[in-house]
């Protein structure tokens, strides 16, 4: 048997293939299987797993690691964390045996000639590599330590040891106790490689790791070395290529203000990236290109999708690392011809939706665009779908709109469908272009829809409320499971879409007025007619959001006034309750809380049947009312209103006054104009309004299915309640007649539904291929300014924060702007708070735009990526008038 002595602790990457895993482990086997394939990779050698086991036998480290380790908490953060810093701290004090140091110097001295340097120390970096590592069924990556710019004998003789004890960090061993990992298994390499000075450096999968897209390599670039990335110092550019034919369908190209370069000494140093070169993309067309098809070339050699850490430097590009992609997810079906739009939704439902919700989203929006093409006076086409579900999120058929409209002329035919399959985006003004029979027939059924609607809301909202009003006196408990069942389907595509189909045809006309309204004042106004125009629609009492955020200041306005309750406000949020209810004074705020609760309960935290509502978990109302306790009484709503309200009414005067200048506009425009206005008006209020009433369903809804959960819990049929979220009406009604187990089927569905929340559904899909529209890619800077949609009139200066979800609401402060991917009504209480807003999707019909316009708050919606391009502290400029965001100079911490 060979003593340890005789022992090679070194191989060079010639030295090593794929199938190396238990000797250099996976990192360095993947470095040595890409060197010997020709591929560029920069110069190195690996310290094997025996070289790891020689330290550990010598330092008779098994034994002490057992003991500190007995007894492990592994639930006890604190416990891991001091146990195995002591293992750590063992370990470094360790002398490296001889026989390694000799071959680990020897190699290093060696090294600087293979790469054609001259000078020494050349700097390396040492990066820890695990013997399971990198492999097809789990991933190690990221679990030990990298360390770069290595320079010298005893900083890389230090490192070593370190990336030895890194094996032993707290996420480490967490990690393999999770895993099923033995301890004593599993040994550590490292791979000692000649550094490149990456002029640019970035990650390249080649598959698409969000969409499970395998035809589609993104590429992330930026300036300097790839740590800005991996550390998410910087937002990097993104570059989405299409591998069949080579073709960049995006660019997102970030603002990356920091590099990260190699310090003079040792180790790595940020720096400033200069501001003209800060927006500009990282990569050309060229390098793109060049990078995607060394990718390819890559992941052909292993025959898996890949993930690359990669570098530019000399004009040369080089990979530094490669690991299979162990988390691809696999792309849905997608329907290969014909196109399926969901940038109506991407506001409405941001998120993707369970199973019972969506399958019923899915045959209300068809029973909604139908009832919308009959008052148009259009027939619905038979055998094509309508609507189409996918990455759990719901999305128009254009054909299906296509066919409907297909009698008109060109045009029109184009108009028509842009707006119904978008009506929140921005479109070409009017239809003068042609004028026919169709047309004029179109625009008799409009206008008469615009005329009787106002006058029918409230009897429809009465029928409504009558009708869920006496399900949520039902019995559930007392009925049957049939009973049940056909109470939903009463309650959802009765009662429900009898209210909801209006709301599309409202929303459509909106957007047709508006372009109307727009159109006349232009004449007026010229420039400052979009300002006239968004300043005519706000202040409109009546919308049930501003009520609802009203009530919230009450609510708050009451806490502030007693001491007691205020106190109570200053727990952490899950013990608001429990202290409120241990005083008299608190014990009558809960009946103030229930009162609203009440009337606004059924309002949601996510737009789906799945989440518990107001009512059920009033965490976000007890959130909101904390925030408004330090605001001062101008930032009340209800001020705003009648601020809006008085300065609405005095415009609506002028614009009277101009139109009414001569005979004609006196006689004839200024009625219709008035009309037109008064009714988008009202449309745009209630357009909020068919919001709240549709989450109206919810408690009920919600009630009757977990009733079904629990008894087919009991039953077997289901493991838990929950599951009942899982399964379509459809299949409840199937179970129901036919009883038999759905175990397998909800499992099925929550892993489906997990891996949708893990990506961004595409807002096109266009003959199976994914288009993401030109309002939502970046629009190139000029001078720091930045391209949206006016949403809300006013210019504002102040300092940005980015709040990605409601876990974030806490960051806002008074008068700082607030940037989020967009705003659905959880976020208005938000709106008393900001500044201004920016938003990534919507258009001047979105929440977001009316209710900033409500709040006279400037807003500018659809800043593509805005979420990533801004940072927190960042001094910028709203122009809601010119829907532009200028960067200021200099930030705030």
């Amino acid at each position: 048997m060979e003593n340890r002595e005789s022992t090679s602790y070194v191989r060079l990457f010639s030295q090593i293939a794929a199938g190396d895993v238990q000797i250099v482990g996976g990192k360095g086997a993947n470095l040595g299987e890409m060197a010997r394939a020709g591929l560029p990779v920069p110069p190195g050698f690996c310290l094997t797993a025996e070289a790891y086991r020689a330290f550990i036998a010598g330092a008779h480290a098994d034994e002490t690691i057992r003991q500190i380790l007995a007894g492990l908490q592994v639930d006890d953060p604190e416990d891991v964390d001091v146990r195995t810093e002591q293992i750590r701290n063992f370990l470094t004090a360790q002398q490296t045996p001889m026989s390694i140091t000799e071959q680990v110097l020897q190699s290093y001295h060696q090294l600087g000639a293979e790469h054609g340097s001259s000078a020494f120390p050349i700097p390396v970096a040492v990066r820890s590599s695990a013997t399971a590592e990198d492999l097809p069924t789990a991933s190690f990556a990221g679990q030990q330590d990298t360390y770069l710019n290595v320079r010298g004998d005893d900083a890389l003789l230090a490192q070593v040891k370190r990336c030895w004890a890194s094996l032993w960090t707290a996420r480490a061993v967490t990690y393999r106790v999770k895993q099923g990992f033995d301890h004593q298994q599993v040994a550590l390499a490292v791979v000692v490689q000649a550094m490149v000075h990456s002029e640019i450096s970035g990650v390249l999968f080649t598959a698409n790791p969000i969409s499970g897209n395998r035809n589609e390599a993104v590429i992330n670039a930026s300036w300097g070395l790839g740590e800005a990335i991996v550390s998410g110092a910087v937002s990097p550019d993104t570059f989405v290529v299409r591998m069949s034919d080579n073709s960049i369908l995006s660019r997102e190209i970030a603002s990356k203000d920091i590099s990260i370069e190699y310090s003079q000494e040792a180790g790595t140093v940020e720096i400033p990236v200069p501001v003209e070169k800060r927006t500009l993309p990282a990569l050309s067309d060229d390098q793109v290109i060049e990078l995607a098809r060394l990718g390819e070339k890559i992941a052909q050699h292993y025959n898996v999708p890949m993930d690359i850490e990669w570098g530019f430097a000399r004009g040369k590009m080089y990979v530094l690392q490669a690991r299979p992609i162990t988390t691809l997810q696999e792309a849905p079906d997608l329907p290969q011809t014909g196109e399926y739009n969901r940038t109506m939704f991407l506001e409405i439902f941001p998120d993707p939706m369970s199973p019972a919700f969506v399958s019923t989203v899915q045959i209300l929006f068809h029973s909604m665009l139908d009832f919308t093409l009959r008052a148009l006076g259009v027939e619905s086409p038979q055998g094509i779908p309508a609507v189409g579900v996918f990455y759990n999120q719901p999305y128009f058929h254009r054909e299906y709109i296509e066919a409907a409209v297909s009698h008109f002329g060109p045009v029109i035919r184009e108009r028509l469908v842009a707006q119904m399959v978008n009506p929140f985006g921005k479109h070409a003004h009017g239809m003068r272009a042609e004028i026919s029979v169709g047309f004029v027939k179109l625009a008799i059924h409009m206008l008469a829809f615009m005329m009787r609607f106002p006058s029918q809301l409230p009897r429809i909202l009465s029928s409504y409320h009558k009708e869920v009003a006496a399900v949520e006196k039902l019995n559930v408990q007392a009925m049957s499971d049939p009973e049940i069942h056909a109470q939903i389907n009463e309650l959802v595509f009765g009662t429900l879409s009898r209210l909801l189909n209006y709301d599309f045809l409202m929303i459509t006309l909106i957007r047709m007025t508006y372009q109307m309204l727009g159109g006349w004042l232009h004449h007026y106004f010229g420039e400052e007619s979009e300002q006239v125009r968004t300043k005519l629609v706000t202040g409109v009492t009546g919308n049930v959001t501003m009520e609802t955020n009203q009530r919230l200041w009450d609510l708050a306005e009451i806490a502030k006034s007693v001491p007691v309750v205020r106190a109570a406000f200053c727990a952490r949020v899950p013990d608001i309750m429990l202290r409120l209810q241990e005083t008299p004074e608190g014990r009558a705020f809960l009946v103030e809380l229930n009162r609203f609760l009440t009337e606004y309960g059924h309002r949601e935290l996510k737009m789906d049947i799945l989440y518990p509502t107001w009512g059920e978990d009033p965490t976000p109302v007890l959130a909101f009312v904390r925030r408004y306790l330090d605001l001062d009484p101008n930032s009340s709503p209800r001020r705003q209103q009648e601020h809006l309200f008085k300065q609405r009414e005095e415009l609506t005067q002028t614009v009277e006054a101009r139109i009414k200048r001569d005979p004609v506009g006196r006689l004839v425009f200024w009625p219709v104009f008035h009309r037109i206005l008064t009714d988008t008006q009202a449309h745009t209020r209630e357009r909020d309004t068919m919001h709240f009433e549709l989450t109206r369903i919810f408690p009920p809804f919600r009630r009757m299915l977990l009733e079904l959960g629990r008894r087919w819990t009991g039953r077997g049929l289901i493991n838990e309640p929950e599951d009942m979220f899982f399964l379509t009406l459809a299949e409840m009604g199937d179970v129901i007649q036919s009883p038999r187990s759905m175990k397998d089927q909800v499992a099925k569905r929550r892993v489906q539904f997990e891996k949708s929340k893990l990506r961004v559904a595409p807002a096109i899909i266009r003959d199976g291929q994914q288009v993401v529209p030109e309002n939502l890619l970046p629009i190139t800077t000029v001078h720091g300014e930045y391209q949206g949609i006016a949403g809300s009139p006013g210019v504002v200066t102040g300092i940005a924060r980015v709040v990605q979800g409601v876990e974030d609401f806490d960051k806002l402060a008074k008068g700082e702007l607030l940037i989020a991917p967009l705003t659905n009504p959880v976020w208005t209480p938000l709106f008393a708070i900001a500044g201004g807003v920016i938003t990534e999707v919507g258009g001047i019909l979105s929440h977001g735009a009316i209710i900033a316009r409500e709040y006279g708050i400037p807003a500018v919606m659809a800043v593509a990526d805005a979420t990533k391009t801004f940072k927190d502290g960042q001094r910028l400029t709203i122009d809601g008038n010119k829907g532009i965001v200028f960067v200021e100079q200099g930030a705030v911490a």
